[in-house]
Formats: structure tokens, C-alpha cells, sequence
């Protein structure tokens, strides 16, 4: 049985050695993309281009391996998102000869003088099996996108536009290591990405300086000064974290509906444990919705979306969530959590907070006519206040914190 090679050609045939050049010259098929396979135009080889066939590419190894010596072209290196990750699934280590070479992403890194060991590789090929979260870069100073010819340049411009995720150098590099069409753009400016057309491949890298980012670190239960609020209407921060740990975060991609936002605080640090995730600051309440977008621009966080709606008129425009917060609701309060059980999704978590007797009691019926069986806890914080010769303890007012798991029987919806 041949081993089958697999050869990284970094950016150019000055990347290759001797010993690639004789491996590729005693191979009888040479596998690769269309314009790797057409650097050894000169040698009389059988060849097979790669385009969308990889199935079938990889079938016609299997099938000739033991007849032929085959080596397969990448460009980069062959396991840095390349065709070499597929072979390693496919074909059995000990007949895989795999040689790394230069990747694009450290080559681009390079062509502009910036260390890349703290970022944050994105690929935007159309093979990736899940959309990428832009949100997800609020908080990141350093990134790099590998595109494609419909997720390009002009695409990640749209997407930055969209969040509003401000801040960033973008540098646009063409061709790279090609001795006549390599250029190299810098822009400040998304829209100016938007006026102009770039060759392929090409690759993006997004530079933010470290004060442009969120002036202090971010975690569960921040001060309630940290964030702007009207009349003390907040979440009070050990009241916040107790509810925060309630509604079970387990995944960065969660839908959570933030229902009576208020200053958003909940909604704004459940964000930052969702960040390929949506959260949707829902709350009736004008003159309170100013607070929420200045803390949602304080904390960066442009996955938290502000939804002015006197719920639950209004829910079919959100998309259906996996967790659902409920801080407030007033007389609405049993309409508005039917409506929530209505909506989430199978497994999916409801938490509600209030300081009423008669809501609490709405709330635990309401849940367990939905076939929800709701925990109840009373959460009482003291805080210690000075005094002349010490300290004494203040008393909040007590909260209870009804939470639920939606009942695995129930169908998803859509």
C-alpha cells in the first residue's frame, strides 16, 4: 500500500523543498485545486481537480492507493482548514504522509508585522457547518477571516455595519505571496470596503487597540453602579447572580428573552455568556429603553437586541428562546408567562423574580398548569452600611425566584 502525500504549498513553490519537489515528480496522480495543479503544468502527470467533489475525490484515493503513488496539493498547510483535515477522517494514519507548510492566516500576520498567537481565526468557507456569530467579536482586538467568493471583504464589512461593532483597523490582503497581484488595503472606514471589489483568495484581519474594549473586566454580578438605571430599577447584583445561575447558560449559542429589561442588566451579563447567541431586551417602558442602549454600547454587547413591546404583544416577531428571564409583568403577569410557556423551546428554562406575595403565587400556578414543576426561592441580602463606631446590616427587600424546565414531552417550536 502507498502512503499517500499530502503536500502544503505554503504561498508559493519558493515554500517547497527538494524533498517535496521529488515526491511530487515520482508520483503517478497529483490531486489538487485548479490553480495548484496548474503550477506543475509542465510535468506530464494524471491529474484530478478538486472543486466540489470531494466525496468523490477522496473515493478515487481509497480506490487507487495500493496501484499509485498520490499526492495531494493544499495550499497553507493541509490541516489548517484545508483537505488534509477530510483525509485524516478518511484514510488510516499509517498510510497519511502529511507536510505542513506556511498557513495563510500566518502568513498575512506576517506581511503586516503583527503577532497572531492571541487571535481569533474565523472561516467564512462555504463549507463551514455553522454560521459565525459576529456579535461574538465585541469583545476581540485581534481577528483574522479566512473568506470565500460569496462571504468576502464586502460580507464582513455588511456584518460589522449590522452590529455595530466599532473600533476596528480592517487590512485587506490579496493574492499574498504572489510576486505581481499581492495587495495589501487598510481601512478605518467600513463603508469605503463596501465601494470597492477585491481578487481571491484573499484574507481579512481586524485589529481593535485594548482600550477600545470594555473599560473593566466583565463577570456575574457586577456592581449595580456599573450600569445606568432609573429609580433603582435594577437587578440587584447578588439577586442577579443567584437568578443568572437559575436560567443555565450551558450553551454560547442560547436564545434568552430578557422580558421587563428595565436597565438590562440581566440580559446584558447573560449576553456575555451567550456570545454566539441572541438576547432580546424586551420592555414597554420608553422612557427606561435609553438606559439599556447605553449600557448595552458600555458593556459592548451588540448581541443584545433593545425590543420595545408591551408583552406578550409582539412575541412572533422574536425568535423562539431557550431561555426566557421574566422580571416583571404587573397585572399582565399570568398572560405574560402562558405566553412564555407557550413559546420556548423543549428543555428550555424560565426564571421569574418578584418582591409580590400574589406574583409569586401567579407564578408557581402558572407554571405547573403548564406542566412545568417550578422551584421557589427566597433570596434575602443584607448589606452592610457604615456607622459611627462600625457597621451595621441593611436589609433589601426579599426576592423570590420561581424557575422551571420547560417538559421534555412538548414538541419544538419553530
Amino acid at each position: 500500500m502507498n502512503p499517500v502525500h499530502v503536500i502544503g504549498i505554503g504561498q508559493g513553490l519558493c515554500d517547497l523543498t527538494s524533498d517535496h519537489f521529488k515526491i511530487i515528480e515520482q508520483c503517478d496522480l497529483l490531486i489538487g485545486g485548479q490553480r495548484l495543479i496548474a503550477m506543475f503544468k509542465g510535468q506530464r502527470k494524471e491529474t484530478l481537480t478538486v472543486k466540489s467533489n470531494l466525496s468523490a475525490v477522496v473515493l478515487t484515493i481509497q480506490e487507487q492507493m495500493a496501484v499509485k503513488k498520490i499526492v495531494v496539493l493544499a495550499s497553507g498547510d493541509p490541516l489548517f482548514y484545508g483537505i488534509g483535515s477530510i483525509l485524516c477522517r478518511k484514510i488510516p494514519d499509517k498510510h497519511l504522509c502529511i507536510h505542513p507548510n506556511i498557513t495563510s492566516v500566518g502568513a498575512a500576520f506576517s506581511a503586516i508585522c503583527q503577532p497572531w498567537q492571541d487571535a481569533k481565526i474565523v472561516s467564512l468557507h462555504s463549507s463551514t457547518d455553522r454560521e459565525f456569530s459576529f456579535p461574538s467579536l465585541a469583545l476581540e482586538t485581534k481577528v483574522a477571516f479566512l473568506t470565500g467568493p460569496e462571504k468576502d471583504p464586502g460580507f464582513i464589512a455588511e456584518k460589522l455595519i449590522e452590529y455595530q461593532l466599532d473600533g476596528f483597523r480592517v487590512c485587506v490582503l490579496e493574492n499574498l505571496g504572489h510576486p505581481d497581484k499581492e495587495k495589501i488595503s487598510w481601512f478605518t472606514e467600513y463603508k469605503q470596503i463596501l465601494e470597492q471589489g477585491f481578487s481571491h483568495p484573499n484574507i481579512v484581519i481586524l485589529l481593535k487597540p485594548e482600550n477600545k474594549i470594555v473599560s473593566h473586566e466583565t463577570y456575574i454580578g457586577m456592581p449595580d453602579a456599573f450600569f445606568r438605571h432609573t429609580k433603582g430599577l435594577i437587578t440587584k447584583s447578588e439577586v442577579r447572580s443567584i437568578s443568572l445561575s437559575k436560567l443555565k447558560l450551558v450553551k454560547k449559542d442560547h436564545v434568552l428573552w430578557d422580558i421587563g429589561s428595565g436597565s438590562g442588566s440581566v440580559g446584558i451579563e447573560a449576553a456575555i455568556q451567550i456570545p454566539w447567541g441572541q438576547t432580546y431586551a424586551v420592555e414597554k417602558n420608553q422612557d427606561r429603553i435609553p438606559d439599556i442602549i447605553h449600557n448595552i454600547k458600555i458593556f459592548n454587547q451588540p448581541n443584545v437586541k433593545v425590543v420595545h413591546l408591551d408583552f406578550p404583544e409582539g412575541h412572533q416577531s422574536l425568535k423562539s428562546p431557550d431561555r426566557i428571564f421574566i422580571g416583571g409583568g404587573g397585572k399582565d403577569l399570568e398572560k405574560i408567562i402562558s405566553c412564555a410557556c407557550d413559546r420556548i423551546r423543549p428543555k428550555g428554562v424560565i426564571v421569574i423574580n418578584t418582591v409580590i406575595i400574589e406574583s409569586m403565587e401567579t407564578a408557581m400556578t402558572t407554571l405547573e398548569r403548564h406542566g412545568f414543576s417550578p422551584e421557589l426561592i427566597q433570596v434575602q441580602i443584607s448589606k452592610s452600611k457604615p456607622m459611627p463606631y462600625g457597621r451595621r446590616m441593611n436589609a433589601l427587600n426579599p426576592v423570590w425566584i420561581i424557575s422551571g424546565t420547560n417538559p421534555l414531552t412538548q414538541k419544538a417550536k419553530k
